[in-house]
Formats: C-alpha cells, sequence, structure tokens
C-alpha cells in the first residue's frame, strides 16, 4: 500500500477518487498526504465502517462507481482502486469513456492506478497476436499509455485472494495515437472482429454491405494478409482499414 501511495505522489489539497475503499487498507495511506480523497463505496456497511475510522480529508461517497458522476470532483485529479475482477472493463470506460466519445471529465484525469487481477493487466499492455490481446487492449491505447508496475503477492489483501495482482499506471494522452475520419465505424470493425476472434477477419465484416472484391482491395491496398486475424492488428491498422472502408461506404450511398 506504501508503493500505491509513493506512486500517486499525492499533495495537500490536490483531488483523487479511490474506487472501492473497501476497509479502507489503502485510505489510511492516502489520507496521510492531506489530498482531498473522495471514496466512492458501495456496500453500506463498509461505509459504516470507515466512518468510524474519521480519516482526514476523506469524503465517503455510498455510490456504485459506475454511476458517480466524476465531473463533481475538483480538476485535475487521480484515480486509484483495488478493482474486482468482473467490472474492470466498465471502469475503465467509465473513467475513459468509448473510442471516439471520450467521457467529459477525461480531460481531467491526470493519473489512473488500480490494482488489477494479473490476467487483466495483462490485457491492457497486450501485443498484437497474443492470447491476452483483445478489446480493452484497444481501448486502453486509444485513451492511455499503461504500465505493469509491480505484482502483489496475496498476503497484501485480506482476506487473501486466489489470484494474483498486479498494479497498472494509466496516463491519459492529451490526443488518441491514431487519425480516424468515422470512430463509430472503428468500434463496430473492431467488436465485429473480436467478436469471433479465430475467424478471419474479413470473414466478420458483413454488417459494412460491401463485396468481397471491396473488401479485398483495400486488405491489398494495405499490404494485409487476406487470412488475418482480428488479433494481430494495432490501433492503427483497424484505423487504416476503417478510413478507406469509410469512403468506399460513404462512394456507395452516393451512387
Amino acid at each position: 500500500m506504501r508503493k500505491i501511495t509513493a506512486l500517486l505522489d499525492l499533495k495537500p489539497n490536490e483531488s483523487l477518487v479511490e474506487i472501492g475503499p473497501g476497509l479502507g487498507f489503502l485510505t489510511r495511506f492516502l489520507c496521510t498526504s492531506g489530498a482531498d480523497i473522495t471514496a466512492v463505496e458501495l456496500d453500506r456497511e463498509a461505509i459504516a465502517d470507515l466512518e468510524v475510522l474519521k480519516m482526514p480529508g476523506v469524503n465517503l461517497v455510498h455510490e456504485d462507481f459506475l454511476q458517480f458522476d466524476l465531473s463533481t470532483i475538483k480538476a485535475p485529479f487521480k484515480v486509484a482502486g483495488n478493482v474486482p475482477y468482473q467490472i474492470t472493463t466498465p471502469i475503465i470506460a467509465r473513467l475513459f469513456g468509448e473510442i471516439g466519445e471520450p467521457q467529459p471529465w477525461f480531460s481531467s484525469i491526470e493519473k489512473v492506478v488500480l490494482t488489477v487481477q494479473l490476467e487483466v493487466a495483462q490485457r491492457f499492455v497486450a501485443q498484437p497476436n497474443s492470447r491476452e490481446y483483445s478489446q480493452i487492449t484497444l481501448l486502453t491505447n486509444y485513451f492511455s499509455e499503461a504500465k505493469i508496475l509491480f505484482e502483489l503477492s496475496a498476503t497484501e489483501f485480506y482476506p487473501p485472494p486466489k489470484v494474483q495482482s498486479a498494479v497498472v499506471e494509466f496516463t491519459p494522452l492529451a490526443k488518441p495515437p491514431i487519425e480516424c475520419t468515422n470512430t463509430k465505424l472503428l468500434r463496430k470493425l473492431i467488436k465485429a472482429g473480436f467478436s469471433q476472434r479465430r475467424k478471419m477477419l474479413r470473414n466478420n465484416l458483413g454488417f459494412l454491405h460491401l463485396s468481397d472484391d471491396a473488401i479485398g482491395q483495400v486488405f491489398k491496398e494495405l499490404s494485409l494478409d487476406p487470412q488475418i486475424r482480428a488479433e494481430r492488428l494495432t490501433l492503427q491498422t483497424y484505423a487504416a482499414l476503417t478510413n478507406k472502408f469509410d469512403v468506399l461506404q460513404k462512394s456507395a450511398a452516393t451512387t
């Protein structure tokens, strides 16, 4: 917990949002910084236990983080938390937004440091053509630079979990690392590709309503193997495909 507190490098009166403080193990360290901490916790009993601790500078909010309005937090702010496996992806989407549709508070986020299941952490930083590479990898790449800082042993938690955990740092990007003419189409392309990731990407592109020849020509222009799968494409390649398909669709709509 001291390592995570040091990573956040909190200053007096700086804003921080803690996701799910639980029993307050991390909160107790964070509050010594003098920062203004908003701890969002869904469990009513946990809130009651945390209130007894009377931690300085900590504002306890009894709410589901997935519904919490981060625009109420004084900008800029940092985010920390120990995030459950099953809601990690929704939490990232809540913080950052969807590709092409950033959350209104995204530009106010200075840094995010999350403790997550190791398997999930590996997805955030995965490389193309790996088992871990997925839609959440591409969403993360669109909005931030992600790094696994270190792994945590089960003894760091109470009760000790049966899975390995890791601490991941996300540094928001000033702008997306790609140029894309139609981000809605980009999202559809990524979703379609990973919906059946063992199939060739071009076999998942029926929603484009383009001929096989037209799709094949686009692959050829980008020097892509016609049998390539979704998991082998970088975000930049997805954007390049999107830009070409966008032109073809617009052209078809005017003829």
